[in-house]
């Protein structure tokens, strides 16, 4: 007589009559999920799983005592429970929560499911077109818990009616009428044969072989169990090793055939097979610790589990490494590295994976290429922004003092003189040390910020320039004004393009599009949300938009002419893209010469954005006797593509309503030193 999966000495018949079984099911089909509970062996289950491991795997575990075990198992045992999957939905593949008392899962999933319409597309003749609507008054039959009037329809689609002769070669005819034979809970154990359930199951296998290979591995899987039922244990086997053979990835036949060799005492041969089933899912470890047939062998499966245990740390140690390796950059970059979850599980399994029960241990592995795609999705979506110093063509000149090394002569009395006579001296040469004061050029450094998705790849960088606290005269003529500029700053090199844009936005609404090419058709509201953006990534407020003052500071360089460069307008076309050289359109940042601070394009090519004189900033580094401007208009300056050379001079100033965008509007950006 067989026994239950899990370890109960009760014929499969008298299991599913069981009233505490029956009890568990109709209660269950209340809830979302299905109660099961299993007995495992205290010393067994402490090398499977801890119970952080268990309560990870949504697994209650309580200890209790029991007389009913081996006398291998003096050490008591803990009683386990767990939820099945939700059975009204079906399940994609037999795992290791598979539970034969349940067995109508395999006639309810994957292509068994397949509507009406889709088979009869399927059909070739009018037979089958027959036998297909027989197995739909079937499943309907099945779904009522008809089971007896199910079975009539299907023997309908197999062997016909009085209208046609039927269609026997349908897998899918036999599967159902297969599971209904085998038994299952809350089915009619009155039509239950195991015997024609193994030769039902076995036509299934043969005729999904060739069209549906992973159905054909559950029906021989299912030929197999009815095979152990009825205690044919050879037939068991080879049904077994046949799912086994069209269906490699079947977790559950490389269980049932390492229980079926148990059941033979062929634990040496068993046991490997074992480890294959815990290699597509770690669960059948515990699953074959609570089974019978493995229960009998306790010690072996214990000592087993052990040598697997370390043999999996082992094999698993590089690809733990490989991972974080992967991970490296954004680890050492982001703050969200450390708070993640599944990181401190890998280092944690570096550091003392080794003791780990073995369910902790392939929690970590057997999920890692999943953990790591998650990870590596969420760090993709992440702008990780790394500053670096560059060297510049920017110098500062500044007054030092410096020691000098100067020979001179002296007078040195040799003789003293007296009342009558003079001293004799003698003209020496004597060295003195002497500060002088030199004018000197110092190189100024410029900073960049890299732009890494969070795995390491770059995809964008702005480059800033170093502008030095200073006074100087704001506007032109009459309008003319003194204004201190009280703190360092750094204005970016180049106006904001459109891939810098792109990589911090994830859009791009410029009119002229080029990756450098500066971005256009952003408003001030719109630079404020880009800004907001960088800000976020930095956990400080570093950037933003120049006021008035500080980008007209920066613009003049040190000059007081109409342009950096001077006042001739003839000149302007080697430093900027206006309305006689544009072409009608903006152009690439960078091609025109900078200033003497090194600024590329800012007279030309977009009108940039500015803060108010005294900008959204109070406490910030102008000081501006004049006071800002309208609230409700905000500044652009520097001209654009489509002006003349008038509006690029330093002075001018231009005026737009926050939510205003034109294609000849952009912005380059603040940082703060």
């Amino acid at each position: 007589m067989s026994y239950y999966v899990f370890g109960s000495n009760i014929s499969y018949r008298d299991y599913l009559q069981a009233k505490s079984f029956s009890q568990d099911i109709t209660s269950a089909s209340r809830e979302a999920g299905r109660r099961v509970s299993m007995e495992v062996s205290r010393q067994t289950r402490e090398v499977i799983a801890s119970n952080e491991a268990l309560a990870r795997e949504n697994i209650q575990a309580m200890e209790a005592a029991s007389d009913r075990l081996s006398s291998t198992m003096e050490a008591g045992f803990s009683q386990l429970s767990y939820d099945l999957q939700d059975i009204s939905a079906g399940i994609s593949e037999l795992n290791a929560t598979f539970h034969w008392g349940f067995g109508q899962m395999i006639a309810e999933m994957g292509h068994m499911n397949d509507a009406l319409s889709e088979l009869i597309k399927i059909a070739k003749t009018p037979v089958q077109t027959v036998a297909f609507n027989h197995f739909e008054i079937a499943r309907d039959a099945y779904r009522q818990q008809l089971y007896e009037e199910c079975l009539e329809a299907l023997d309908k689609a197999i062997s016909g009616d009085h209208t046609s002769p039927g269609y026997k070669l349908e897998w899918r005819f036999h599967q159902m009428k297969g599971t209904i034979q085998l038994g299952f809970a809350d089915g009619d154990l009155a039509l239950m044969d195991h015997a024609k359930a193994e030769e039902t199951f076995l036509l299934a296998a043969r005729y999904a072989k060739a069209d549906y290979p992973e159905h054909a591995g559950q029906a021989f899987l299912s030929a197999g169990w009815a095979a152990y039922c009825q205690g044919r244990m050879k037939e068991a086997l080879s049904h077994t090793e046949q799912a086994i053979g069209v269906h490699p990835r079947l977790g559950e036949a490389f269980f049932q055939a390492a229980k079926v060799r148990m059941a033979l005492g062929e634990v040496d041969a068993a046991l490997p097979i074992l480890g294959k089933a815990i290699d597509l899912d770690r669960f059948y470890a515990l699953k074959a610790a609570g089974d019978g047939d493995f229960q009998k062998h306790d010690k072996n499966l214990r000592d087993f589990l052990e040598a697997l245990r370390m043999e999996k740390y082992r094999q698993s140690v590089p690809l733990v490494k490989a991972a974080l390796e992967k991970l490296r950059f954004w680890r050492e970059h982001s703050a969200d590295a450390s708070r993640n979850e599944a990181v401190k599980r890998m280092d944690a399994f570096l550091a003392e994976g080794s003791r780990w029960p073995l369910l902790d241990m392939l929690a970590v592995v057997q999920d890692l290429e999943n953990t790591l795609g998650e990870i590596e999705g969420a760090a993709k979506g992440s702008l990780i922004i790394v500053t670096e110093k560059v060297s510049s063509n920017i110098t500062r000149s500044r007054e030092e003092t410096y020691p000098v090394e100067e020979v001179y002569e002296e007078e040195v009395v040799i003789k003293p003189g007296g009342f009558f006579k003079k001293a004799i001296k003698e003209k020496r040469t004597a060295t003195r040390t002497v500060m002088k004061t030199r004018t000197v050029n110092i190189p100024v450094e410029s900073i960049r910020d890299d732009f890494y998705q969070g795995l390491g790849e770059k995809i964008a960088s702005i480059e800033f320039c170093p502008i030095q606290a200073g006074t100087f005269k704001m506007g032109e003529g009459n309008n003319s004004h003194k204004v201190t500029i009280s703190k360092d700053f750094y204005l970016g090199k180049y106006l904001v393009t459109q891939s810098q844009w792109e990589a911090v936005m994830g859009n791009n609404p410029s009119n002229f599009k080029g990756t450098d090419r500066p971005v256009e058709n952003v408003s001030w509201d719109d630079c404020q949300q880009f800004i907001e953006k960088l800000n976020s990534k930095t956990g400080d407020n570093v950037y933003r938009l120049p006021t008035e003052a500080e980008w007209e500071y920066a613009c003049r360089a040190g000059t007081n002419t109409v342009y950096f460069f001077g006042d001739s307008e003839s000149l302007l076309g080697e430093y900027s893209w206006y309305g006689t050289n544009s072409g009608n359109e903006t152009h690439p940042v960078g091609q025109k010469k900078p200033n003497a601070w090194g600024l590329f394009d800012i007279h030309g090519n977009v009108w940039e954005w500015c803060l108010d004189w005294y900008g959204d900033y109070p406490s910030g580094p102008v000081t501006d006797p004049k006071g800002p401007s309208s609230g409700s208009y905000r500044v652009n300056r520097g001209g654009s593509w489509d002006f003349d050379a008038r509006r690029c001079q330093s002075a001018d100033r231009g005026y737009s309503s926050p939510d205003f965008r034109y294609n000849g509007i952009g912005f380059r950006l603040v940082r703060m030193a």
